[in-house]
């Protein structure tokens, strides 16, 4: 008999071994993917950046930077006239992963050589037709979405915005709730391409109140430039691409955290608590108590668990840290019932010395099991 349970024993474990090496590798390579895009914090292959990341409200760092020869820029008919594009973030709130929202409140300003453009709200004449609109009438807000974007001051050379609404956003939820995220609020000229608009950052005069996120913490805000290749003009023939356009554009960014053990603890407690009462039937009697009921009863806890996590997350989300827990628990529960079913048929053979010797065998294989999985799948997701 002995024999026998070293074989099942054996057999578990190889099919955990080849379980644990088909998670982890994929896990492994994909982790190592998104830290270093997370790291170079790419936009996209239609985005080049122009490697000046500034954090806001620090005019040492913004006068370095103006210091910095710039890189060589291409050969355009028209040399870009700069804009200067500044942020005081006053709020950010209701972030929401189902929709891929959140919701801000900023003040956004514009400055620009008078003479290089039409006056605010002026359309070109036969006198100004070299010249191209206001830039405040040609701005753009990525993924804006029910965004009220309400000048406040609009004369040539300077315009003022308040901008109040909601921004879409693609959030990387892979690990989730341990996950961290950066706001991205990009700003792109509607009109003019790079060769007429070219964005520079007001990093001296940007910055942001001390606002709180419920749930998160965030980081100083940072504001850098970028341009977008767009793999057409738009129908645009003055464009000097040819079948592609350029537009400037600039980025103000949050990074955010959640607040890791109270949200962590919060989301997992009822989890982790069903899945050890589930264990728990393995060090109870079988005489007077109905052990296949606790599993069971888990089984219906990690379900509830996984449906309130469900409801937090877009219906097409990837697999997260949650979900993985939640299959690890799944997989426990379904095991410990597995053997509360081998253990009682062994009882029922007359024999309750090898009864509780399979009991607490398998105690002492699943539960370190599920400990280790559940910190492997937290440090490799």
């Amino acid at each position: 008999m002995r024999s026998r349970t070293l074989l099942i024993a054996g057999a578990v474990t190889l099919l955990a071994a080849i379980a644990l090496v088909t998670f982890v590798a994929p896990r492994l390579s994909r982790a190592f993917e998104d830290t270093r895009h997370a790291e170079s914090k790419d936009f996209g292959e239609d985005v080049t950046e122009h490697g000046n990341d500034v954090m806001l409200g620090d005019p040492a760092e913004s006068e370095e930077r103006d210091d910095e020869p710039s890189e060589p820029e291409r050969a355009l008919p028209i040399a870009g006239a700069p804009v200067s594009v500044g942020i005081y973030i006053m709020d950010v709130s209701h972030i929401n992963f189902a929709e891929g929202t959140f919701a801000i409140d900023a003040y956004v300003w514009m400055n620009w050589d008078a003479a290089k453009f039409l006056p605010p709200g002026a359309e070109a004449s036969a006198e100004t037709a070299s010249l191209s609109r206001a830039p405040c009438d040609t701005i753009g807000f990525i993924g804006a979405f029910e965004l009220n974007v309400a000048p406040v001051v609009k004369k040539p050379g300077y315009a003022q915005f308040r901008v109040i609404g909601t921004i879409r956003q693609e959030f990387n939820l892979a690990r989730f709730p341990l996950d961290q995220h950066v706001l991205r609020i990009g700003i792109e000229d509607e009109e003019c391409a790079d060769h007429i608009v070219r964005y520079e950052a007001d990093a001296r005069n940007s910055g942001a109140t001390d606002f709180r996120i419920t749930g998160w913490t965030h980081d100083r805000p940072s504001v850098s430039t970028y341009t977008r290749t767009y793999e057409t003009n738009f129908g645009d023939r003055s464009l000097p691409t040819g079948d592609e356009s350029r537009f400037a554009g600039i980025a103000f960014e949050i990074p955010i955290r959640q607040v890791r053990l109270a949200y962590f603890v919060k989301l997992t407690f009822g989890l982790f608590i069903s899945t050890v009462l589930a264990l728990m039937s393995l060090v109870v009697a079988h005489y007077g108590v109905d052990r296949l009921g606790f599993p069971v009863g888990a089984l219906f806890a990690v379900v509830a668990s996984q449906w309130m996590v469900g409801e937090a997350l877009p219906p097409r989300a990837p697999p997260t840290i949650a979900d993985w827990l939640h299959v690890t628990s799944f997989g426990v529960i379904l095991a410990v019932t597995l053997v509360n079913v081998r253990s009682l048929l062994v009882l029922e053979n007359g024999d309750p010395q090898r009864s509780k010797a399979i009991d607490r065998f398998w105690f002492r294989v699943i539960g370190p099991t599920w400990i280790a999985l559940c910190v492997l799948i937290c440090v490799m997701a």
